[in-house]
């Protein structure tokens, strides 16, 4: 009798733990990226460096932190026009100085608001055009808040349930491009939905392509543009207590429609509340699940940077970036691109992963990176306003788009064998 009581002890100490204990561990973290007030934001050259003089919605590094015991991935988002590659190297290698984090996969996406902290670009000429006077304690802060949020996801894992959904956001976006004309915008959302065991929501990732610049170069508040919205939004919609993090996707040519020209924060607030009720209902169609598998690879490469059409030279020998492949459940892929890349990229890469027999294809756009527009040869010739930006080449775009139709097969290949 003892010996069965024992043995049902046993049982019960290291079996059933085992049964109801999950492998995938998830954590968010978050951090204010929000610059002093005086500090310039990027992009409008109208503002000509001049220091913002509010802050309308804190700036946020956000991230979704993923451990199925075999891999550890950091996703973070930024509100910010875009982190450089040298920045991202220094955040990951602060995270990986963090015990246990040596070898987790880092992926930073800035969501491109050009309402953003500036003063980042230590580049000669560009760099103040692009981004005001350099600040070298400004930029340390951007680099240091993101690290720490994404040690304090790591920190705070849980275990936890994940799904990946899909759905369309209509009516919220335009095609800008002058070549070639007449292009109707891609609408995909991608959701990951990740929830605890008692299924309270924790995170939603969401994936959508449009420039956050609802806001124009009048606009002399920090904000999130959009993107802000849509958060505050899916919290009253999801809960309270979740974190709603925004992914930018192929969003070189893609702006948003302007609903209310008057009032451009009325703007943000119609936007980013349609964009979190389309996540909404693509979240309560999810499926969810205690496993999930994850494959990577990453492609690092330089280039030699050209001068755009209109003569525009970026002042360094070999640029140095990557790109990098996700792959969840074998079938979800997401590609991330370091840059801005074009709305006609992501259709043709979505329709040959479609071929390839994932179910989507997803482009998380300036991620780990953000160096100018990707765009066709043919737009880069008929000098597009893309064109203006766009410092790879000529050719750029084309050999971007069989780069990540590479990424595509080979993850396919790894699957198959």
């Amino acid at each position: 009798m003892r010996r069965a009581l024992k043995s049902l002890v046993v049982l019960f100490v290291f079996v059933i733990p085992a049964f109801v204990s999950a492998a995938l561990h998830v954590g968010v973290g978050k951090k204010d990226l929000t610059p002093l007030l005086g500090t310039p934001s990027a992009w409008y050259s109208e503002r000509k460096g001049e220091g913002m003089e509010g802050v309308h919605d804190p700036l946020l590094a956000l991230t979704l932190f993923i451990d199925n015991e075999e891999k550890k991935l950091a996703l973070c988002s930024v509100d910010h026009l875009g982190f450089t590659y040298e920045m991202v190297q220094e955040i990951i290698e602060r995270v990986h100085k963090e015990p246990g984090l040596e070898e987790c996969e880092v992926y930073i996406a800035s969501s491109h608001t050009h309402s953003g902290g500036g003063a980042y670009l230590n580049i000669p000429v560009l760099g103040p055009i692009l981004a005001g006077p350099y600040n070298a304690e400004t930029t340390q802060f951007y680099v240091k808040q993101t690290a720490d949020a994404i040690i304090e996801a790591s920190r705070h894992v849980v275990p936890g349930k994940i799904g990946i959904g899909y759905g369309k956001a209509e009516d919220l976006s335009k095609y800008r491009g002058l070549w070639p004309r007449d292009v109707l915008p891609l609408s995909d959302v991608a959701v990951i939905k990740v929830i605890t065991l008692d299924d309270a929501p924790l995170a939603a990732l969401f994936n959508y392509a449009v420039h956050p610049t609802v806001l124009n170069a009048q606009n002399r508040e920090f904000s999130a543009d959009f993107v802000g919205y849509a958060r505050d939004h899916l919290q009253t919609l999801l809960g309270s207590s979740m974190q709603p993090i925004y992914f930018n996707g192929a969003q070189g040519d893609i702006i948003p429609k302007i609903f209310n020209e008057e009032d451009r924060f009325e703007s943000c607030e119609h936007l980013g509340q349609s964009l979190a009720e389309t996540v909404e209902q693509i979240w309560n169609e999810i499926e969810v699940n205690d496993c999930l598998t994850i494959s990577t690879q990453k492609e690092s490469y330089a280039f030699k940077p050209e001068a755009t059409p209109f003569g525009l030279t970026f002042p360094i020998e070999s640029y140095k970036t990557e790109m990098n492949i996700i792959v969840l459940n074998g079938v979800h892929a997401f590609i991330t691109v370091p840059g801005e890349l074009s709305t006609l990229y992501d259709k043709h890469l979505k329709e040959t992963g479609r071929e390839m027999g994932y179910k989507a294809v997803s482009i998380f756009g300036l991620t780990n990176d953000a160096h100018g527009y990707i765009i066709l040869p043919e737009s880069w010739k008929h000098k597009t306003f893309e064109s203006g930006l766009s410092f790879g080449g000529e050719n750029y775009g084309d050999v971007t788009k069989n780069r990540a139709e590479a990424l595509l097969k080979n993850q396919r290949k790894n699957k198959e064998g």
